[in-house]
């Protein structure tokens, strides 16, 4: 007996160790970290890159096929197949093998919950219900069985149900918190659970070992806010974390020359200015065209982006394919001739315009604000800008703030989010036309109508010019050696176990 308790204690730590978790742990370091990340409100730039590792969608975006990670291929998420019941009802087939972190399994009565507490027109979910109005009801048909019926024949349902607003919630562990309580203990599908939050410091979350897609390569993964560009470039180069996003061009080579780390890069949204038609001064469209004119593009992409900005042609991205995309329209001209002119015929008699910008929230936002103004007053007007941690929409219900800066989503890579989801938001005062397109060219199926449709679209915002769309920006994150890992674009920083791999 004595010899077998010994051969027993001398196994012990052997097994111990066998079990040992030998994953190593990942911190990204970003600008900020926020208080909320329910998916159907946390729709950020900000939020995206951690609720996209925390949730599935019953579609799945794979972006691997594309050499620059700026398209992808619709592919099986949560539902294993889907099929066309009529023009417009689909059904979804779930998986039979996946559970929410929580234990529970997923059933249709989950996705059902999932679309039913955006749509509620009671709800706060407000930007989610106008991307998924499409959406007339989801039912259960059983356990693993899901149909979604549309208003109208829709030919983005599928893109719809891919992206963010689409994230699977549990229905009993939701209804259990509270929509707050959610939003600060969140429960999903995806690779990592949630473990710890502290807004405006860090999110850890640790790896869902029986992720459907695989056991993931990282045992814990922590967001850790570092508002500071040169904060977060130290903390690269220390080794406090492993990647870092938001760097400006400027310190590219600064990150490069650190001898640990290199630079990954992928194009991102489309950066753009909106102008508040609501307030008695920028009512003037002559005033919001001048000021379109008055802004020299190129050189911001040359002296604030070394280049590696791009010129969008109008309000429109590649990503929409052939069918829809028009190379030939031009890029917004700067005619500064122009717009004195226009400036003189307009109302406009020397009343403050204030561009407003969060500090951190864009890469170089506050630099190129502070150089459009500087263009601005070119033309003889009295801007400035404001920094605003706040940074609060243009609505018509706050006529007094005069213009702001944006930007749009690339994904779902159809117009119907791109221009309707952008510029139908009250934001100015003769938009009926523009809506009534765009519900048009939501529910046609003929691609050839719906090009005429989105261009004509791009005709009334260049018309009207609630806005102006500045360049689409690079977003560079600095990766510490060793880390085989690509960003895809619009924020979706993948860190499911396809996507990371560790060669030291």
């Amino acid at each position: 007996m004595r010899k077998l308790l010994l051969a027993i204690a001398m196994l012990l730590p052997t097994f111990a160790v066998a079990q040992e978790d030998t994953r190593p742990p990942l911190t990204v370091g970003v600008n900020t970290v926020r208080a909320n990340f329910d998916p159907g409100l946390a729709l950020g730039n900000v939020d995206i890159p951690i609720t996209y590792n925390m949730f599935d969608t019953l579609v799945a975006r794979d972006f691997s096929k594309s050499k620059d990670r700026t398209s992808y291929q619709l592919v099986p998420g949560l539902a294993e197949s889907w099929k066309q019941i009529d023009d417009r009802t689909m059904e979804f087939s779930l998986r039979p093998d996946v559970h929410f972190h929580n234990g529970q399994p997923l059933t249709s009565a989950d996705v059902k919950f999932t679309f039913d507490r955006i749509l509620d027109p009671a709800s706060d979910y407000v930007e989610a219900r106008n991307l998924l109005k499409v959406i007339e009801r989801i039912d259960a048909v059983d356990d693993l069985t899901v149909r979604i019926t549309t208003k109208a024949p829709s030919p983005i349902l599928l893109q719809l149900l891919a992206y963010h607003t689409s994230e699977i919630v549990p229905k009993a562990y939701f209804e259990s918190v509270g929509e707050s309580g959610f939003g600060q203990k969140p429960v999903g599908t995806g690779p990592f659970d949630f473990v710890k939050l502290q807004p405006d410091e860090s999110i850890d979350l640790k790896a869902n070992d029986s992720y459907f897609r695989g056991r993931p390569t990282i045992s814990r993964l922590t967001f850790r806010s570092i508002p500071e560009v040169s904060a977060r470039i130290t903390a690269l180069a220390n080794g406090e974390v492993d990647i870092i996003n938001s760097i400006p061009p400027d310190q590219l080579k600064a990150v490069e020359s650190l001898g640990c780390c290199e630079v990954r890069s992928v194009l991102m949204n489309h950066h753009f200015i909106q102008y508040n038609t609501y307030n008695p001064v920028m009512a003037d469209v002559k005033l919001r065209q001048a000021l379109n004119l008055a802004i020299n593009r190129q050189l911001l992409v040359d002296a604030l982006w070394d280049g590696k900005a791009t010129l969008p042609h109008s309000a429109q991205y590649e990503a929409w394919g052939p069918e829809l995309y028009d190379p030939n329209r031009p890029t917004p001209p700067f005619d500064p001739d122009r717009a004195r002119q226009l400036l003189k015929e307009s109302s406009y008699k020397g009343q403050p315009i204030f561009y407003v910008t969060h500090p951190v929230y864009y890469t170089n936002g506050v630099a190129v604000a502070e150089a459009v103004v500087q263009m601005w007053k070119a033309i003889g007007v009295n801007a400035s800008v404001r920094v605003d941690e706040g940074w609060t929409q243009l609505t018509k219900d706050n006529p007094v703030l005069t213009a702001r800066n944006s930007s749009d989503w690339v994904v779902p890579t159809d117009p119907a989010v791109t221009l309707y989801m952008t510029w139908s938001k009250d934001l100015w005062k003769d938009e009926a036309r523009f809506d009534e397109l765009a519900e048009e060219g939501e529910t046609t199926l003929d691609r050839g109508r719906r090009h005429d449709i989105y261009q004509k679209m791009i005709d009334l915002f260049e018309e009207e010019a609630p806005g102006t769309y500045l360049y689409r920006a690079p977003e560079f994150y600095g990766v510490r050696s060793g880390i085989e890992w690509l960003p895809n674009t619009e924020y979706t920083t993948d860190f499911r176990p396809d996507n990371i791999h560790f060669t030291k």
